[in-house]
C-alpha cells in the first residue's frame, strides 16, 4: 500500500479589517470636491436656462407665424370703431411682442450657451 502524505493544513486567518482601515476609505470617499460640485452645478443651471430659452424661442416663433386672434367686444358701449382696424392693431401688437420675446430668448442663449460650454470643459478636465 502506498502511503500518501497529507499536506499540512493551512491556517486560514479570518480577515477582520482593522478599524483604521475601515474608517479611512469611508472618510476619503465622503470628502466633497467643492470645485467639481460648483462646476457641475453651474453646468446644470446654464443647461436648464438654455433649454427654457429654446422653448421660449420656439413658442415665440409660433406666435409670430400664428398670432392670437383679436377679440372685439360687440357689446362695448364705447364709440364704435371699425373692428377690422382694432383686429389689425391687436395682431400687430401680438407679433411685435413675439419678436421681442424671440430677441430675449436668443440673447439668453447667447449668454448662457458659452457659459455652459466653458464650465463643462473645466469640469471634464
Amino acid at each position: 500500500m502506498a502511503t500518501t502524505k497529507k499536506s499540512p493544513a493551512k491556517k486560514v486567518a479570518a480577515k477582520v479589517p482593522a478599524k483604521a482601515q475601515v474608517i479611512q476609505p469611508i472618510y476619503q470617499q465622503s470628502r466633497i470636491d467643492w470645485r467639481s460640485l460648483y462646476l457641475y452645478a453651474v453646468c446644470l443651471i446654464t443647461l436648464m436656462v438654455c433649454l427654457f430659452s429654446l422653448v421660449s424661442l420656439i413658442r415665440s416663433g409660433v406666435n409670430v407665424a400664428y398670432p392670437d386672434p383679436a377679440y372685439v367686444d360687440p357689446y362695448a358701449t364705447a364709440p364704435k370703431v371699425d373692428s377690422a382696424v382694432i383686429a389689425a392693431q391687436v395682431k400687430d401688437q401680438n407679433q411685435r411682442q413675439a419678436v421681442k420675446s424671440m430677441i430675449d430668448a436668443v440673447t439668453t442663449l447667447i449668454i448662457a450657451g458659452p457659459l455652459y460650454v466653458y464650465h463643462w470643459r473645466l469640469a471634464r478636465k
